[in-house]
């Protein structure tokens, strides 16, 4: 009877079965390693694009920065200009303003010369027709922005006529008649005094003049 010994063809096919996995486990490390890389180069370039475009945000952000810094510079320019011109318009106003708004007194005080001022002074509602002889003024007083007056006139209703001119005036303001009392004509008394009235009105005062600051305010505000 003939034997015959299988052992060694069991253990051969054994090792070749082995070395089958193993090729195997290798070909699936390789191939997952290489799904990986790809995997990394595609998230890397992405990473690369994200860059890129956060990068290019920055700088436009950068830019707008710029730009709203030179906004506020030239707005903070534009602001002390404003204050300069300002502080000059007062300087004017000191310097020249009692000047004319004597002068606006001056024509409170006095009869139209012409047609014209007729006309304007009719705008403002004053009496033309008036005698500004019957009323003067005896001290004028001002400061801080603020002006009292005290005078005399002939009645009540000079002192009205007066008031409504001082009323629609340009340098003054917030007009105000204190009192109107009896008053007798210096120098007399009893039956050969004449009687008149004596008046004080206060109110406020600018020289650059009610129109002309509102205007001033107007033209800042927009």
């Amino acid at each position: 009877m003939i034997r015959v010994n299988l052992l060694p063809i069991k253990q051969a096919r054994r090792r070749s079965a082995g070395r089958t996995q193993l090729l195997l486990f290798a070909g699936l490390l390789i191939a997952e390693l290489v799904i990986l890389f790809v995997f990394y180069l595609v998230e890397s370039e992405k990473l690369d694009t994200r860059q890129t475009e956060v990068t290019g945000l920055q700088r436009e952000v950068s830019a707008i920065e710029n730009e709203v810094a030179d906004a506020r510079t030239l707005e903070k320019e534009a602001e002390a200009l404003d204050a300069q011109l300002a502080v000059l318009n007062e300087l004017e106003a000191r310097r020249i303003g009692p000047v004319r708004m004597l002068d606006e007194v001056q024509a409170m005080l006095s009869p139209p010369r012409n047609e014209e001022e007729r006309v304007a002074q009719l705008r403002r509602d004053w009496n033309v027709e008036w005698d500004t002889r019957r009323l003067w003024i005896e001290s004028f007083t001002e400061g801080e922005g603020a002006f009292s007056l005290e005078g005399m006139a002939g009645t009540a209703d000079d002192v009205a006529e007066f008031l409504q001119r001082m009323t629609t005036a340009r340098h003054f303001n917030n007009v105000q008649l204190e009192y109107v009392e009896t008053a007798s004509s210096a120098g007399r008394s009893g039956a050969g005094a004449m009687r008149m009235v004596r008046f004080r009105i206060f109110g406020e005062l600018s020289y650059i003049g009610y129109a002309a600051a509102q205007d001033t305010d107007a033209n800042q505000g927009s």
